[in-house]
Parts: C-alpha cells; structure tokens; sequence
C-alpha cells in the first residue's frame, strides 16, 4: 500500500491525500473518491502512507495521460492566475476528450518524398545560427516572411526525433501558414475548433509521439508533448493570445513562455511590434533580440483632419484612393466599434487627460462634467483648449456605422467586408472583398493585392482610456506598414488631427528604439508595467462589500486603484504590485471564489 496526492479534474480543488495498492505513477489519470461520487483525478506526487483511514483509489483510467511538464504548467496557472490547480489541470484534459483510446493511436505515415525543399535566404541563415546559438529565448522582430527559416528550424529538429509547437492567436493566421507550409512539411492542426474524435487522435499521438510537429491556436499549449525541443510563437504581440476559459484568464504565450524553461526547449518569438514588457526584458538580457528592417517600397502618408469636413470618416484623399481601386484591395482600420466620448480640440487635436493617471477624461453626455473613469476625477469642460487656446471643440466617438455608410456610397454591398472581434470572417469571404473594414481584428486578415491600407482614426487609437494606448496605436502603424514593402504604389494613409505627433512620426519610420525609450519613462513615473505587475478584479455592483475586499488585499508593496465602473453594472479594483509579490499573495483563491470577484492578472486592459 503506497499513499499518493491526487488533484480532481474540472473542480476548486487541490491535491488530496489517497492510499493505493495499484502500482501508480506521477502523470497517471486515475478515479478516486470524492465526498459519495467517484470523479477523474491526476496524481501528482507518490509517497508513503501519510496517515490511517485514507481512501484508496479505484482503479487507473490510462498511463501518464499528464506529463510531468504539464502538470507543472497547470500548478503554475493555478499559483499565478489566483484559481485551483483541479479547474487548471481541466484546461489541459478537457471533459469531451477525457477518454483514452480503445486502441493505441497510430498516425497515417507522411509521404515525405512529396514535400519540397527550401533554401533559406542569406538573413535567415543569419538568423538561423544566431538563434541555435542563443541559450534565451529568441525575439525576432520584423514583418517579413521567415517561411525558409520556419522549414529550416522544423526540419532541423524533425531530423534529431524532436517534438515542435507551432503558436498561432487566431484562425487567418492559422490558415495561412497552414497554406504557405504544407508543401515543405508534413503539418498537424490543432484547434478547440476540431472534432472530439480528431482532438483525441492528435493528444494521444502527441503523448505516443507518433505526432512531432503541431500547428495549433492557443490550446495547443496544453498539449501533453513528451520530446519537445522547439516551441515557434507567430504573431507574438497579439492580443488575441489572451483566453478567458470560465472564470480563469490566462495568457498562451506566457505559457509557451514557461513550457520553454524545460531543458533543452528554445523558444522563438516573431513579432511585427514586441509589447514593451518583452522589449524590456530584451534589454537586461532575459531575450535575444534580432531585428530586420524591411524596405519600404510604397508611401505612407498624413492626412490632417481639420481641414476635413466636421465629424467626417473617411478624409477626400483616402476617398479618391478608394475610387482609384481596380483589381487591388484596401484594408481600413477603425478604432472600435463605438468608443466612450472624450472631447478633442479641432485646432490643435488635443484631447483632455487626467493630470493624475493621464488617461483621457470620458464625456458622458454634452453639459455634463468630464470625469475620469480609473481615480473618479471630475472637471468642468474647459472654454479653451489649455495646449492651443482654440475654442473649437469635437466629441471624438467613431464607429462602425459611419464607416459603413461612407463606404457604400463608393462602393457596393458586395464589395465589403466587416471584421470585429465578435464577427471574424473565413479567409475566402476577405479574399473575395475588395475593402476589408473594421476594428484591430482586422489586422489580423491581408489578403494578396492589398496594396492600400489607412488607419482612420489615429486620435481614438491614440487617446483610449488605458495605459496601453500608445503602444496599441504604435503597434497598429507597423502592422498596416507591412504593405508598403508589396509593391511601389502600395500606400498607407494615417488619418489624424494632430499630424506633428512625435509618436505617429516614429511609427511611420518604425523606429521601436525611441517608442521604447519614451514609453519606459512614462511607466516608471506612473507605476505600470513592465515595472509593476497588475491585477485586475471585476464583480457586479450588487450586493458586495467594497471596504471589506480591498482591506483583503491591502499590502505592503500594493497599491490600489478603484473601485470604478468598467461597464453598467460592473465595477473593478486595480491592484499594482511589486515585481517580487507574487498575485497568490494577494488573497487565497477559495476566499475569492466565495466572494464572488472575478480576476485577471496581467489584463490587456484595464476597461
């Protein structure tokens, strides 16, 4: 009789204590007794008999279904995302594929005579050996094509019977490189999006190792790999890598991130825009930066909005862009579907900010004080413009809706194609468009002959109501100049009131060595990232008690934002931490269950 600790699946547990008179190793999925139910549990530790009167496991349902570097990739989520190791451990063996095989998987054998060779170009082999030198984690910042260096990296590994993780955010990226890759290698996809019977087939085959090379979205990270060597992270500065399962946020990229401390695991990231924090660690030596600049081919170009007419979309110089379209295409990117009001000064594109947080100060109705949305704040809507003293002012608030009936009266309904977060396209619908229009998830479409793109609203992008604001608009600029490198008559038209921002020059130029500089100073002086660490706690307004949560939290080295409204009806609390206190820190994850607060560490925003 051996005594084991084993966590229950898919609830707010951690490890009990079981006895077992079954030879049971670490990894194995077993049912165990829970209160009078029987319930799936992973054992995590083996040990001898803690104490009498233990209950005993009753039978294993497979083998090592969790490798050991998974199992420490959920009790990290669970330490780090303040939830229970039971509910992360779900993440990575979810209910509809628990079962194993009724017989041992066996993947069809790739007729590897049929893929074609590639040879990398002179800055890949660079770049190659750089990056099988480098003992960190590799950031390869550009926005050119690296589809040699990708084959090269694969096959290398392929040859030394490695396993290798290939990260996508989002399903065009997906299928993109699934179209630009499969003549040079034998791909797997994998994606919650497949069936139970598939998933099932490529876990066990992961497991089993009968699959050495996975093309997966963001779930592929729980993948049980057991030989893996080499994890490729595409579009490494998306936001879209953030996934919210239930109640546990949870970003795939850091976890890549953390599956590649395993010895012998390199990681690589590519990225158009690294995000600051990434940048940061870059400089004191945590990541090898490789930076390629692409030659620019095509013009961008400013547009001055206030010699626009008022409240207008779309300014006449990107309208008679648009008319001049024949078999090409056009990508417009808008802020968000509607953004809160915030009032701009038409002479000088000024928009009024917090002296405390700098966050844009939020108009809810004309004659009604500005009020910022993160310290409560209010003030008066000044007469002058405190910058310019221009007394013209505008209600900057955007939206879809204007665009669209701009652009139908160019174009017809045919010919346009809407992508939101919440309305994301196959890649054969944008492919037939010719304008795709719509808020930042529509960079991540850019169909072939795609030789206009324009940012319709730099302001909105720029003045959003989080600290992100100016790297979201920095990063939006280097994503649309990726088609100035196509061909001559490419161009990119940035529509602004303020046409002298230093940061739009820059961004124009994509020069990330000043961006960085400036933005590092910012965050120092106000205390955020990559300086500080931040977690975000959300919950409805009814029934709770604010002064007892926050004395909860309260602690040495914390700082506390809020409470403020997020949306109707949902209020926050913004927590800053030292580097070295850890979100666990904060409160135990059973308390704030019972509470009924809602958490987010490290948010993408924080409205």
């Amino acid at each position: 009789m051996i005594g084991l600790k084993a966590i229950p699946l898919w609830r707010p547990l951690g490890p009990l204590a079981y006895s077992s008179s079954i030879a049971t190793r670490i990894g194995d999925l077993v049912r165990a007794p829970l209160g009078s139910k029987s319930v799936p549990a992973c054992v995590v530790s083996v040990t001898e008999p803690l104490r009498d009167g233990l209950k005993d496991i009753e039978e294993i349902i497979a083998h090592r279904v969790f490798p050991t570097s998974l199992i420490e990739l959920c009790l990290h989520i669970s330490d780090q995302h303040l939830c229970f190791p039971g509910e992360t451990l779900g993440l990575a063996l979810p209910r509809d594929i628990m079962r194993p095989p009724r017989r041992t998987p066996t993947c069809a054998p790739q007729k590897q005579q049929n893929l074609r060779n590639l040879k990398m170009r002179t800055d890949e082999e660079r770049a190659a050996v750089l990056i099988d030198k480098s003992k960190r984690p590799v950031i390869l910042h550009s926005g050119g094509d690296y589809t040699g260096l990708t084959v090269g990296l694969i096959r290398k590994s392929l040859s030394r019977g490695k396993q290798i993780l290939m990260l996508f955010p989002h399903e065009p990226g997906l299928a993109r490189a699934y179209e630009r890759l499969k003549p040079y290698l034998a791909l797997e996809v994998y994606h919650a999006g497949l069936g139970q019977k598939e998933r099932r087939r490529m876990r066990h085959g992961v497991r089993s190792e009968d699959v050495n090379l996975v093309a997966g979205l963001r779930s592929a990270v729980f993948l049980p790999f057991t030989n893996l060597e080499l994890i490729l992270v595409f579009d490494a500065d998306s936001n879209s890598y953030r996934v919210r399962s239930h109640h546990i946020h949870y970003n795939a990229r850091d976890l890549a991130l953390f599956r590649a401390k395993e010895k012998g695991v390199k990681v690589v990231f590519f990225s158009i825009m690294p995000c600051v924090e990434n940048l940061h660690s870059a400089g004191s030596g945590k990541f090898n930066l490789i930076e390629r600049r692409i030659r620019q081919r095509g013009k961008a170009l400013i547009t001055d909005m206030r010699m626009e007419k008022r409240e207008a979309v779309l300014s006449k110089p990107l309208t008679d862009e648009l008319r001049k379209l024949r078999q090409n295409r056009a990508l417009l990117l808008l802020n968000r579907l509607g953004i809160s009001a915030r009032l701009l000064c038409t002479d000088c594109g000024n928009v009024l900010t917090c002296p405390e947080c700098e966050i844009p100060l939020k108009l809810k109705s004309p004659g009604m004080p500005l009020e910022c949305r993160l310290c409560g704040r209010k003030e008066e809507p000044p007469q002058q413009c405190p910058r310019c003293k221009g007394v013209r002012w505008q209600i900057l608030s955007p939206g879809l809706e204007g665009l669209k009936k701009e652009l139908l009266c160019i174009f017809p309904k045919d010919d346009l194609c809407e992508v939101t977060a919440g309305h994301r396209p196959i890649v054969e619908e944008v492919s037939a468009a010719r304008v795709i229009y719509g808020t930042s998830a529509a960079l991540e479409y850019l169909p072939p002959k795609t030789t206009l793109a324009a940012m319709l609203s730099w302001d909105a992008e720029r003045s959003r109501a989080d600290f992100r604001s100016a790297e979201r608009a920095f990063r939006d600029v280097l994503y649309l100049r990726r088609i100035l490198a196509s061909s001559p008559e490419s161009k990119l038209i940035v529509q602004t009131y303020r046409p002298k921002d230093k940061l739009l020059e820059y961004a124009l130029k994509a020069d990330a060595e000043w961006f960085l500089r400036s933005e590092l100073r910012r965050r120092r002086e106000l205390g955020y990232p990559p300086y500080r660490r931040l977690v975000l706690f959300k919950k409805g307004t009814k029934a709770w008690d604010q002064s007892r949560f926050c004395n909860n939290i309260r602690h040495e080295g914390v700082e506390l934002l809020g409470p403020y409204e997020v949306n109707r009806g949902v209020t926050a609390v913004l927590v800053k931490l030292r580097r070295d206190i850890s979100p666990g820190d904060l409160i135990d994850a059973a308390i704030l269950k019972k509470s009924g607060w809602n958490v987010e560490v490290d948010p993408a925003e924080i409205f």
